[in-house]
């Protein structure tokens, strides 16, 4: 296998992705590997937590009627050739304005209940925050170790906004954004256990979030991994199914450790 420069984890909650991720990042680090590795949040190359989408009419309205803000703003949106993407919580605007924060909110891009852009603009934005990505990393000599961003948020936030989207779509979209990172010889693991029920149950123990065991939540998920699962066998990245069932992280790692040094 040629050395990959992303490693990808994927899996429903409580699958162990974080945990697996942080784990990888400090053996790569032990053992001399420069590397770097994302969870959710702001500040990530690629997901877009409470950020809001601006048409650049509107950033240049904004920016006129906050000036004290103006700076900050132009400082910390991410800006394309048609709009801007702009952080409101974590960071937030300074000096701190309440009406200016309800205005950005109100424009929020993905942490949403209703879209603020069509889903063929959704899409572009994150194919554009990709492209970003791939030619950033493929200059550098860093492992990047990312979790949840090719499926469980892109996955969350269209059933959310774009329930219209049918399964097929989204398999083909998933695939774009995998072709796309392609170059830097990815490798996604896909970490599942035979029950989603009871994976679902046991997270909702250990975490103390009683309504992930409820049953329509578990539903969901199994929808959902049946949908991964899909779109796994299609992806133009190398991929593995990892099963911890029993829970024996040790011996999953080991496995993960193995199929990165074959």
């Amino acid at each position: 296998m040629t050395a990959p420069k992303l490693i990808l984890f994927e899996g429903i909650p409580g699958s162990g992705k974080t945990t697996t991720s942080q784990l990888l990042h400090a053996r790569f680090k032990e053992h001399g590997t420069d590397s770097i590795v994302f969870v959710e949040g702001s500040e990530h190359p690629i997901d877009l937590p409470f950020y809001a989408y601006l048409s650049m009419d509107e950033f240049e309205e904004m920016l006129s009627k906050y000036p004290l803000q103006a700076g900050w703003l132009k400082q910390k949106s991410i800006m394309d050739d048609a709009y801007a993407l702009t952080p409101y919580q974590s960071p937030e605007p300074d000096p701190r304005d309440d009406t200016l924060l309800a205005y950005l909110r109100a424009k929020e891009f993905c942490y949403a209940d209703r879209p603020v852009v069509s889903f063929d603009t959704f899409t572009q934005v994150f194919c554009r925050r990709f492209e970003k990505f791939a030619a950033s990393a493929m200059k550098q000599d860093t492992v990047t170790i990312f979790e949840s961003v090719l499926f469980q948020h892109q996955i969350h936030d269209i059933h959310r906004l774009y329930p219209e989207v049918g399964e097929r779509e989204i398999i083909e979209y998933l695939g774009v954004l995998a072709d796309i990172i392609r170059p830097l010889n990815p490798v996604l693991f896909y970490l599942t256990q035979d029950s989603v029920k009871e994976s679902l149950e046991h997270t909702a123990q250990i975490r103390s979030k009683p309504k992930w065991a409820a049953e329509e939540t578990i539903a969901y998920y199994v929808r959902r991994k049946r949908l991964e699962l899909d779109a796994i066998k299609e992806l133009p990245i190398h991929s593995m199914i990892i099963n911890n069932t029993d829970r024996d992280w040790d011996k999953m790692f080991g496995v993960i450790l193995n199929a990165l040094s074959g």
